[in-house]
């Protein structure tokens, strides 16, 4: 066994394997790490309910307590008494604000000295609730928990107090908490980080060396042959293959593999060839046509020069094919084919494509100059002159001189449709207007035409019944 072979260097791919299994250490930190952050963050949710709890406990326990004891203050009206009682409240931990108010939400004392507030109505969102409330109001506020206590006597209700406590401290609290727990975890983290980073580090450098080997030996020279299939399948046939000199499988493999790019370059170019090119005439086909078609109107669709879809029928060519036999019939259509082409390429400002759509049925795609007045239907019309006069002309063929005409139908983009099946439909059933009209002439689409055809008459590029006298 070769050194340099590959089976080596799978055999390498082994111990690759082991280092692999060390790194998965490190996914398992990395897991213990998000484990530890959940914790925290399980821990911090905790600490924050047990101290919202513990202060909604308390905040339950004085407003009762403030309800009860400011129901005779309250009753005879003594300012002073409740007065001290608030100013009592205000001085407990936590307390931002206190409020005792009447049975319809308006203060009677805030704590101050003079009562600034004395008479006027608690404005937010939750003072009507609170006013009308028999029981126990509790919400909590942005950085401020509230409650509010009915200051009952017996069933009639003689106002209320409402207690505010700022939750500055038990934010605090947390805060000591949370960063006290922290450390603790990430104390935890530490020590067991400690017992894996050498081995982390030493994996990673052996992986290192070894992905350096591997990336050197096997995966650039695999993905540069990924690259050349890659161009092979977008048909660049000619994408040089890295790595035809060693002397490994990889070698190998890149020779077979540019021996079968070869071939298929061979086969694709005959395919290309034979799925594009009338078999008889060497023109292009009916598909290699509609090809061109659609692209040259989804390029003009927005705007552009029009163009001309010109169908040209040989007149009579039934009579050669039954007075002379089919292999007169092929000579005539390839002599034909040649004479439309030469026709085609003599004129030097068209930009054309001529295809064979079957039978004795030709189609031009003409990009033709408009006239001296800027009209395409004119520049048609010159040309299509010329075009009937040189395919009209007799040719000898085996002793045989042979007469024919041509009639030709001429569709507009975008004047007569604007898709191809369309446009191929129009330009046929002019040509066959054509035909109609006395032969060896052409005919320009007109809307109202398909009325004025008699049936049966065969689509373009199918075999079966002619027009009459076609």
């Amino acid at each position: 066994m070769r050194l340099r072979g590959l089976q080596a260097k799978f055999l390498a791919l082994v111990a690759v394997a082991l280092v692999l299994a060390v790194l998965a250490l490190g996914t398992l930190l990395q897991r213990q790490w998000a484990m530890q952050r959940e914790m925290l963050e399980l821990s911090q949710q905790s600490i924050r309910a047990l101290v919202l709890e513990r202060l909604r406990v308390q905040a339950i326990a004085v407003g009762t307590g403030a309800a009860d004891t400011l129901v005779n203050p309250l009753y005879h009206f003594d300012l002073e008494a409740i007065g001290r009682i608030v100013r009592d409240l205000l001085g407990q931990p936590d307390v931002a604000s206190v409020v005792v108010y009447d049975p319809d939400g308006a203060i009677l004392h805030d704590g101050s000295d003079d009562i600034a507030r004395y008479g006027q109505a608690m404005e937010d969102e939750d003072a009507a609730a609170i006013a009308a409330a028999t029981s126990l109001h509790l919400r909590s506020r942005g950085d401020v928990f509230d409650v509010a206590a009915p200051i009952m006597l017996g069933d009639q209700r003689l106002g209320g107090v409402r207690i505010g406590y700022s939750l500055a401290s038990v934010h605090r609290y947390e805060e000591r908490a949370n960063a006290t727990l922290a450390g603790r975890i990430d104390a935890l983290g530490q020590r067991y980080l400690a017992g894996i980073a050498l081995l982390l580090a030493l994996a990673l450098v052996l992986g290192l060396g070894i992905s350096a080997i591997m990336q050197r030996t096997m995966i650039r020279p695999i993905r540069r042959l990924a690259h050349a299939a890659r161009e092979i399948e977008a048909g660049n046939f000619a994408t040089p293959l890295p790595g035809r000199d060693g002397d490994d499988e990889i070698a190998e493999l890149v020779q077979a593999f540019a021996r079968m790019t070869e071939g298929l370059g061979r086969h694709d170019r005959d395919i290309r060839r034979i799925a594009n090119t009338d078999a008889l005439t060497g023109l292009a086909n009916r598909r290699a046509f509609r090809e061109r078609l659609d692209a040259l109107i989804a390029a003009h669709r927005d705007g552009g020069d029009g163009f001309a879809v010109m169908f040209a029928d040989m007149d009579d060519f039934k009579r050669v094919n039954d007075s002379f036999g089919h292999d007169v019939g092929d000579e005539l259509l390839c002599r034909f084919a040649d004479r439309f082409r030469a026709a085609v390429e003599a004129d030097a400002g068209l930009e054309s494509m001529l295809a064979r759509l079957g039978g004795d049925e030709f189609v031009l795609l003409a990009q033709v100059a408009p006239d001296s007045t800027g009209s395409l239907r004119g520049g048609v019309s010159t040309f299509a002159t010329s075009l009937i006069e040189t395919l009209g002309k007799p040719l000898a063929i085996e002793g045989h001189a042979l007469a024919f005409g041509v009639s030709i139908g001429i569709a507009l983009f975008p004047e007569d449709a604007r898709d191809a099946s369309q446009l191929m439909k129009n330009g046929d059933l002019a040509m066959y207007e054509a035909k109609r009209a006395g032969k060896n002439r052409f005919r320009f689409y007109a809307p109202g035409m398909e009325a004025t055809l008699s049936p049966p008459r065969r689509l373009p590029g199918t075999t079966g019944p002619e027009t009459p006298g076609a």
